[in-house]
């Protein structure tokens, strides 16, 4: 792995187009789990699912990336900073990966396709594995619900307390 001292335009480029996914991804999620009734529940989670397909690859293609590259040096004025900002970017990698995977899983357990927007369906035949089914269909909503959130806020406020600090050191002049 190399260590970069800043990301590069690609990996800022990767990090916003992960960020816009999965907020798109969430706000399905959300809003097919609390949907007024059944018919718009399926609508929402049909997009959800299908949406899932292209996220599942540019998941995959973004961790890889990020692997390869390795993760510049986490910034922060106190140890406690710098080791937060260092789980948070690896768990939110990490959970990224569990839900593209326990999703089509738990799909996949039940004998059921990813639809992608009838354009074609993904379907591996594991109803064998139908132990897997509950576990995956929990982690999925679970780590959708609670952990995602919770880990995009941390996110935000360290990228925000970032910000503001390099604002205030930042020369007058600039």
């Amino acid at each position: 792995m190399t260590r970069a001292d800043r990301y590069s335009g690609l990996s800022t480029i990767n990090h916003w187009v992960t960020a816009l996914l999965v907020i798109a991804m969430l706000t399905l999620g959300f809003v097919g789990g609390f949907a007024p009734n059944e018919e718009t529940e399926e609508y929402v989670m049909g997009i959800h699912v299908a949406l899932g397909f292209f996220v599942f690859l540019f998941v995959l293609w973004r961790v890889a990336y990020r692997l390869i590259q390795g993760f510049p040096e986490n910034v922060g004025e106190t140890a406690f900073e710098r080791t937060a900002a260092y789980w948070v970017h690896r768990l939110l990698l990490l959970v990224l990966i569990l839900q593209v995977f326990s999703g089509p899983l738990y799909l996949f357990t039940e004998n059921e396709g990813v639809n992608v927007f009838g354009w074609f369906t993904v379907a591996i035949p594991l109803e064998s594995l139908e132990v897997i089914h509950e576990p995956m269909e929990a982690i999925h909503v679970y780590t959708g619900l609670y952990l995602i959130p919770i880990l995009l806020v941390l996110h935000f406020l360290g990228a925000l307390k970032h910000y503001l600090r390099d604002r205030q050191h930042m020369p007058a002049d600039m």
